[in-house]
């Protein structure tokens, strides 16, 4: 049996309503005070109970990159997080680092994040909602030539004490 690979879907923390339309200043939204302290609550409970070593990606949104920084001083930036990407290209991700860590944290956003992990984890083709701030954690293990995927937390900010 093979080390298991842990991926963490983590959704950026709450962040400052648009204050112009458009692309770009949705990609400028930093963090509220309470997405920070959201944020930084998850990245101690991340810290906790996840095994290391541990790569950390995020989208090149500024709110997904606050968000990981909370939990490594610098998060691999990759463009296939960013907002309005596929579930495949979330998944690609996935695929790149499959071999490289035993624990994988993504970054990202509504509503591309849940549906990848649903289907990560099982195969569907759903929407799931992750809160903001909040995650999903998938561990992988490779059995008798099978891959075998666990549901091992899911957890919203407003869970943690």
């Amino acid at each position: 049996m093979s080390t298991p690979l842990h991926v963490i879907f983590w959704r950026h923390a709450e962040a400052e309503d648009v204050a112009s339309p458009g692309k770009e200043a949705d990609l400028q939204r930093a963090l509220t005070r309470q997405g920070r302290r959201d944020a930084s609550r998850m990245a101690a409970w991340i810290k906790a109970h996840v095994p290391k070593p541990w790569v950390v990606c995020a989208s090149p949104a500024v709110r997904a990159r606050q968000t990981a920084m909370t939990l490594v001083d610098y998060p691999a930036e990759d463009a296939r997080l960013a907002p309005e990407r596929s579930v495949e290209d979330l998944l690609a991700v996935i695929g790149s680092h499959q071999d490289t860590h035993t624990a994988l944290i993504v970054c990202g956003h509504q509503p591309t994040l849940g549906s990848a992990a649903l289907r990560w984890l099982a195969g569907c083709e759903q929407p799931l909602s992750i809160r903001k701030g909040g995650l999903i954690w998938v561990a992988e293990r490779q059995r008798e030539g099978a891959s075998n995927r666990i549901l091992r937390a899911s957890l919203s900010p407003d869970l943690l004490d």
